[in-house]
């Protein structure tokens, strides 16, 4: 077999959605991620046809490679997407950090962005 060949790519699946492939969910978490940016949705895809990858630093443009061949549009670069595309948290939770200090990094996250440049 050549190098980078894969078994079974010259012929066409039955499987809805590539089920029985390498990532069977993979139409599922870009639905899951383009529910998570409802509210942006356009920046969201400004991010993704004009932006670099958050998440491999391979040569993107946007949605092209210059590494493979093809889209580029790996669900590392999908689930770091919200991290672009958020709002910005009330600085009113700042008031009282004893609550931010019990918290996952994930929930952090999900408050949303910084507002503006601050200083300790």
């Amino acid at each position: 077999m050549e190098a980078g060949a894969q078994k079974g790519n010259d012929v066409k699946s039955l499987a809805p959605f590539g089920v029985t492939k390498q990532k069977p969910r993979h139409y599922l978490d870009m639905a899951k991620i383009a529910w998570e940016n409802r509210d942006n949705l356009g920046y969201a895809w400004k991010v993704l046809t004009n932006g670099v990858c958050d998440g491999c630093a391979l040569g993107t443009s946007g949605i092209r490679d210059f590494t493979i061949d093809g889209v580029h549009l790996c669900t590392v670069r999908l689930e770091l997407l919200r991290l672009n595309t958020q709002p910005a948290f009330d600085p009113a939770i700042l008031a009282d950090v004893e609550p931010l200090k019990r918290m996952k990094g994930q929930t952090l996250r999900e408050l949303g962005r910084l507002p503006y440049p601050m200083i300790r």
